[in-house]
């Protein structure tokens, strides 16, 4: 037996989740032992978190959300098939078979039990088969299909998820029907490789002649994948698209799944957007399986025609007509996902296999750290109202050394002091003067680290500790003090084209890419959640009379909250970092004009705070402006 940490619980010792309350359970290391056979077809869920029973939860929609509005962490943990933990020593539980029915070759009337399932109602009958919605017993878990054996479990032993009654659809057929095999009941011959999990899970048995195969109707914290896009489109008829590192996650679990199915002489078929379901963590799943089919060369093809189109869909690429010259068609194409749809789109990928190697170079090419050249635009004004500068700002760029090259690495940092004369700016100097210490120790290792490269997890965690060393600073200097000395923060740390955001306050961060501007930190501030809970609007933050009330500040107590974004930079791309001297008196239309318009990013900061200025100067001022542009490629001298 193991007790669940979380409720004390006693599970069987083949438990994965507690089945009391859901929680993780420690496995033991128990000696091989043999596998008992299994009529279960479900595949071992290891990629899969515990989730609940319909509507999708709170939790797994943000998740959702963020797929679309966030950018993602490219190249690391790019959830595919294949990146699943060692599957369970315990199988699922094998479905007991019923005892022998009374109704031959009847159909089977509402309220009929087949074993654990209750008729609901026919809902087809073509072929030789029929096919039933049923009531499913509370202990045959949705999620994965296994059955506990325990009266009253609440959650799955093995995927965690929690256990209802629900309906699922049962296909029926004559055990002698000797035609060919297709759809869900395909399932039942493919072999349980971690890929296998994105089809649904399946269980059979067979009664008095016949029998019966149970699909899950719904799938609990999914959602359709075009439904989704449609939700976050600018109308229902011009849906989101995904960006390249959103989309590949995806495209690589479709592209390992077709080389699954057609390894095993399997045609997938539909694969619509529609058919595709999107769980936590980027997970896909098939809808149904109602559209497999025995392989032959004209399914092989159409199936890969369908998942270019449904990529397509997906990134919304556009299907050009355009002029090759013989350098172009010489030419290697780069590595992304565009340029895997139009080698599809040409038949340049014959099969899936040639699908997955193209579709993993470009993974591959997302892992490698690019290089960046960058220009700094950096100052600091008193502005025309205060007599004290309590702003500090920090610019340290230098080359870090990797496995196979030399990048760019550089933190730069505004901190907006708060608590009047000696107290302001000695918490943001500290701030800046913390950051500086532990981002430059942080590097050395970085650089000294030769395994698994320069990865969003590794930054993060340099950015979280440099603002925890800036927090102790300030926090233990107002101790010292006896005064309430605090700071806002906000600063960007870049690695190549890896880039970390760390905020804490209402200074901010912005983003400028293809010449449009995006906010990417979030103020911490009392007029902020005012506009969240709609009692005020956006516009209305700059006049409101409590503008300057900061809900989150370094120095405030031991531990603060630190919010991080990940970034992938591109040449062309700008980060402007500043308080909100300044973007409370240039508003983002003109911030983004300034930008836009004026190449020199010194030149760019003098201006943003001369307008700043020119528009009241009512706080310091500080703005710190990067721009990137791509490594210019050494000239071989002669």
């Amino acid at each position: 037996m193991i007790a669940c940490p979380a409720c004390g619980y006693e599970n069987a010792a083949s438990s994965h989740f507690c089945r009391h309350c859901g929680a993780t359970l420690q496995q033991p290391s128990p000696a091989p032992a043999a596998t008992p056979p299994s009529t279960t077809l479900a595949p071992t869920p290891t990629a899969m978190p515990a989730v609940s029973a319909m509507p999708i939860p709170a939790a797994d929609a943000e998740l959702q959300a963020q797929l679309i509005t966030t950018p993602a962490a490219v190249g690391e943990g790019v959830p595919t098939p294949l990146d699943t933990a060692e599957p369970p020593a315990h199988p699922t539980q094998p479905l007991v078979a019923p005892p022998e029915l009374e109704h031959g070759d009847q159909v089977l009337v509402p309220g009929t039990k087949v074993g654990e399932y209750t008729i609901i109602e026919l809902r087809e009958e073509q072929a030789g088969q029929r096919v039933y919605r049923a009531e499913a017993p509370a202990n045959v878990c949705q999620q994965c299909g296994t059955r506990s054996n325990e009266p009253g479990a609440h959650f799955c032993e093995e995927c965690g998820a929690e256990l209802l009654p629900h309906d699922v659809l049962l296909y029926e057929r004559a055990s002698s029907n000797s035609a060919e095999t297709s759809g869900p009941w395909r399932l039942i011959d493919l072999p349980d490789e971690p890929v296998r999990s994105l089809l649904p899970p399946a269980t059979v048995f067979e009664a008095n002649g016949r029998r019966y195969l149970v699909a899950e109707e719904h799938v609990p914290g999914y959602q359709s994948l075009a439904e989704l896009l449609a939700s976050r489109g600018e109308t229902p008829q011009q849906p989101a698209a995904l960006d390249e590192n959103d989309a590949l996650p995806l495209a690589l679990q479709l592209a390992h799944l077709i080389e699954f199915l057609h390894r095993n002489e399997t045609a997938l078929g539909d694969l619509s957007l529609a058919q595709l379901l999107i769980g936590p963590k980027q997970v896909l799943r098939l809808r149904d399986a109602t559209d497999l089919q025995s392989l032959n060369e004209e399914r092989r093809k159409a199936d890969l025609t369908q998942l270019a189109r449904t990529l397509e869909d997906l990134t919304r690429t556009p299907r050009p007509t355009i002029r090759l010259d013989a350098e172009a068609v010489d030419a290697p194409p780069r590595p992304s996902l565009d340029n895997v749809i139009s080698q599809g789109r040409m038949g340049a990928l014959p099969d899936a296999a040639a699908w997955v190697t193209a579709l993993e170079a470009v993974a591959t090419s997302h892992q490698a750290v690019q290089a960046l050249q960058t220009q700094v635009g950096a100052r600091t004004d008193v502005g025309m109202h205060r007599e004290l500068n309590e702003d500090s700002l920090l610019v340290e760029e230098a080359r870090l050394g990797l496995t196979d090259q030399l990048v760019n690495a550089g933190v730069y940092v505004v901190a907006d002091g708060m608590g009047g004369h000696e107290s302001g700016e000695v918490a943001s100097r500290l701030a800046v003067l913390a950051i500086s210490q532990t981002v430059s120790a942080q590097l050395a290792q970085l650089a000294a680290d030769t395994t698994g490269g320069v990865t969003d997890d590794k930054l993060n965690d340099i950015v979280l500790k440099a603002a925890e060393a800036a927090n102790q600073a300030v926090f233990q200097e107002s101790q010292r003090r006896h005064n309430d000395m605090g700071t806002t923060l906000t600063f960007a740390l870049v690695v190549g084209d890896r880039c970390m955001i760390g905020n804490v306050g209402d200074s901010r961060t912005y983003l400028l890419h293809e010449g449009k501007l995006q906010r990417i930190t979030k103020d911490h501030s009392l007029v902020m959640r005012l506009v969240e809970v709609g009692q005020i609007s956006e516009d209305e933050i700059y006049t409101h009379p409590h503008r300057n009330a900061i809900l989150r500040s370094l120095g405030e107590k031991l531990q603060v909250e630190v919010d991080t974004f990940p970034l992938r930079l591109q040449p062309g791309d700008a980060l402007l970092m500043c308080s909100d001297g300044e973007w409370e008196m240039v508003r983002n239309p003109r911030i983004n004009e300034v930008l836009t318009a004026t190449a020199d990013p010194q030149a760019a900061v003098e201006q943003l705070i001369a307008e700043a200025n020119q528009n009241g100067g009512e706080d310091n001022i500080t703005a710190v402006l990067v721009r990137f542009a791509p490594v210019a490629k050494r000239v071989a001298s002669a």
